[in-house]
């Protein structure tokens, strides 16, 4: 007789996924992407406000990538190192690193694009109030 599955909550599923590197690293990069691009939005002036804000919001998106290639390592090593099929217990930790991470840092990234969005709008239309008056 098999054991039944154990049943487990979204948010514990989450956290057990991303690990503890990416459940601190993710969120805090998240915050300090946007607010960088808030200060860069409301204090920055020229060109370089511009490049720094490209650079700034895609902060959390490449850490996500860098959790997606490492789960994705860590998927082939289990596979590499088993003499026999692995069960795909043991794969689906690698797996679910690759897939959860760049989703979670797409979300703590929008933030930080609505904030760089909505300020160069903003920023864009009082320029062409000023070049009026």
């Amino acid at each position: 007789m098999e054991a039944e599955p154990v049943q487990q909550s979204l948010l514990a599923w989450l956290v057990m996924a991303l690990g503890p590197l990416y459940l601190i690293l993710l969120p805090l990069v998240g915050l300090v992407s946007f607010i960088l691009a808030l200060v860069i939005v409301m204090r920055g002036r020229g060109p370089m406000a511009a490049a720094s804000l490209v650079l700034i919001v895609n902060a959390p998106l490449l850490i996500g990538v860098f959790a997606a290639i490492q789960g994705t390592l860590a998927s082939y090593r289990v596979i590499a190192m088993s003499t026999t099929t692995p069960k795909p217990a043991e794969l689906a930790v690698g797996i679910s690193l690759a897939l959860v991470a760049p989703m979670v840092a797409m979300l703590l990234a929008v933030p930080g694009y609505a904030t760089a969005a909505i300020g160069g709008f903003i920023r864009s239309i009082s320029a062409a109030e000023a070049k009026r008056a």
